[in-house]
């Protein structure tokens, strides 16, 4: 299956708390994502990512992309999407 033929996934912000806990992440008390472990999540980036600033994962890992016009645009861009 070439990357062309994987789902993408599309969600609003009422599903989005369902799709961190599915994840096996969780809010640290200043909304950072954080593992099971308690280490802190980050971007593509290197960079912490909030609940609020979560937009899903690259295709194949569980590396959560930031809402931010910037990282999104890179990604499609960088995959041909």
């Amino acid at each position: 299956m070439s990357d062309l033929d994987l789902p993408v996934l599309v969600f609003d912000n009422s599903v989005k708390d369902k799709l961190i806990k599915a994840l096996g992440y969780k809010k640290d008390k200043e909304s950072k994502l954080i593992d099971s472990e308690g280490k802190t999540i980050t971007s593509q980036n290197f960079e912490s990512i909030s609940g609020d600033e979560f937009a899903g994962v690259l295709i194949g890992s569980k590396i959560p992309l930031k809402n931010k016009e910037s990282e999104l645009v890179q990604y499609f861009i960088h995959n041909g999407n």
